[in-house]
């Protein structure tokens, strides 16, 4: 078949850009999500990400409206694939076993990944971001009533959970920055012991 010349190829709209072929939205957002954990948050730069797709920048604008909305894309991506292990981690377990595999997968998570969680933190909490977080969510909350805690207090052991973790990823980056070597390895053994010690002791008391 013969392939149409200039002058017979259709001219794009006018005012909108041309779409490069086989490059779309989901490969622009994959490309930023390995610019990011390769090269660090730094290095996601329009300039970059056009460089390691093999287009030119206003090639790269006909598929995604700003760094912005780049950024959004790789934090609801990053939360997406982070909901997605957690689940996984706590399947077929349940009590201590679940528990120490759903934060330790939380925790691995984020020093695998650094920058990329940092975008999730800042991601604008959309519908989409919401459904990936209430999947991890669930899972969270299976393992607690998988203790035989009273359900009205499993939102509150949930909260408490999140935050003590969120605390020890927060060390765990500083760390990472050059703060202070404290024995956040240590500090997070003792916490979820004595967190999976008040779930029983929580449990036993609501019976």
């Amino acid at each position: 078949m013969a392939v149409p010349g200039p002058e017979s190829a259709p001219a794009p709209p006018k005012g909108r850009k041309r779409r490069r072929a086989g490059l779309d939205a989901a490969a622009v957002t994959a490309a930023a999500v390995e610019l990011v954990d390769t090269e660090g948050l730094d290095a996601l730069t329009m300039t970059n990400l056009a460089r390691r797709l093999g287009v030119t920048q206003p090639a790269l604008y006909a598929h995604v409206e700003n760094l912005a909305a780049i950024q959004r894309a790789v934090g609801l991506y990053g939360m997406r694939q982070m909901s997605e292990e957690l689940r996984t981690s706590v399947l077929g377990r349940s009590g201590d076993e679940a528990l120490w595999a759903l934060a330790e997968t939380y925790r691995a998570y984020v020093r695998r990944h650094p920058d990329r969680y940092a975008l999730q933190l800042r991601a604008p909490r959309t519908p989409e971001y919401h459904e990936a977080g209430e999947r991890a969510a669930e899972a969270v909350r299976a393992v607690l009533r998988s203790y035989g805690l009273p359900p009205e207090e499993v939102p509150l052991a949930h909260h408490f959970l999140r935050a003590s973790i969120s605390g020890f990823v927060s060390a765990d980056l500083h760390k990472r920055e050059g703060g202070a070597p404290d024995d956040t390895d240590a500090g997070f053994q003792y916490f979820l012991e004595n967190f999976a010690d008040m779930l029983r002791r929580r449990a036993a008391a609501g019976r």
